[in-house]
């Protein structure tokens, strides 16, 4: 993670911009939130002045907070219709997908009567010569 942030000073702007990455101030602050250790010990292990991290805590928890909750929408009536239909779509499909196996199992089933009891080798062998004329 980036310490300094060489790009944010603009033009026009009183002052020197920001010392640190924002990157950096939302780790912090996150890791303040979130964690067990104390404004002091966070200033001592990334050496920032913990007021600084004490502003940063002000300033940020309450943008960090809201990243945090999930805000679920209701649906809309046409998004319910269609969740309907691709129900219905997806139990038609599983159903012709468990006929087509059964079919499938019955095929290979006949394939290998034929094979032992009649001694016809209905399969293609992928590798077998023609017969020359």
């Amino acid at each position: 993670m980036e310490r300094f942030n060489k790009t944010r000073s603009r033009k026009g702007q009183k002052g020197r911009g920001l010392k640190y990455d924002i990157s950096f101030i939302r780790h912090i602050v996150n890791e303040y939130l979130k964690g067990n250790e104390s404004l002091p010990q966070l200033a001592v292990k990334y050496n920032v002045a913990f007021q600084n991290i004490s502003r940063w805590v002000k300033q940020f928890s309450s943008e960090l907070a809201q990243k945090d909750e999930i805000i679920i929408q209701p649906m809309t009536e046409q998004e319910t219709k269609d969740l309907d239909l691709l129900k219905k779509q997806n139990e038609s499909l599983k159903e012709k997908l468990e006929y087509e196996q059964m079919k499938n199992f019955a095929l290979e089933t006949m394939i290998d009567l034929a094979k032992e009891e009649l001694g016809v080798d209905v399969r293609k062998n992928s590798g077998a010569k023609q017969p020359k004329e």
